[in-house]
């Protein structure tokens, strides 16, 4: 197939056209080329700030757990500041020896995140974490409601 360009005129001021050879199926194999150049070398996966929680209550305590396979408990954060909790890490990547290669890297690296708003009806005085298989429990028992009183105002007469 050939492509006509629009005509040019020569410095003597003659009409000039320019036929080209063009190939439609050539933008295909040069986009088939740049997609194999991009995926041909590992590269890292999307990171994500969040890790999947559970919140659940028993017993007058409410119980936060995420998961943060691969991290052990000192590599752990876990803070309250102005009743917000945050649970934070550092997923650290295993370096590849100077004799190896990577083919394809989907583990998520790098430093992540969660932090969840408590309600205000929480003791966060009395929080405690756990660590076990790769899950961190974190509870916190509610506070203890203020029972209503009664009041007894006296009445006087007055003079």
């Amino acid at each position: 197939m050939y492509h006509m360009k629009a005509p040019k005129e020569t410095p003597a001021g003659e009409t000039m056209n320019n036929i080209i050879a063009f190939n439609p199926l050539e933008d295909i194999r040069r986009f088939e080329e740049s997609f194999n150049r991009l995926f041909s070398s590992p590269a890292p996966a999307p990171t994500s700030n969040n890790i999947p929680i559970d919140v659940t209550e028993q017993g007058g305590k409410v119980s936060i757990r995420a998961a943060v396979p691969g991290i052990s408990p000192d590599e752990l954060e876990v803070t309250v500041e102005k009743n917000v909790l945050t649970i934070k890490g550092e997923h650290r990547h295993e370096e590849v020896k100077e004799d190896g290669k990577v083919f394809r890297r989907e583990n998520t690296y790098g430093v992540f995140q969660r932090s969840i708003r408590l309600a205000e009806n929480l003791n966060t005085d009395g929080i405690e974490a756990s660590f076990r298989h790769g899950m961190v429990t974190v509870t916190i028992p509610r506070k203890e409601e203020e029972k209503p009183k009664a009041l007894r105002i006296p009445v006087t007469t007055e003079s």
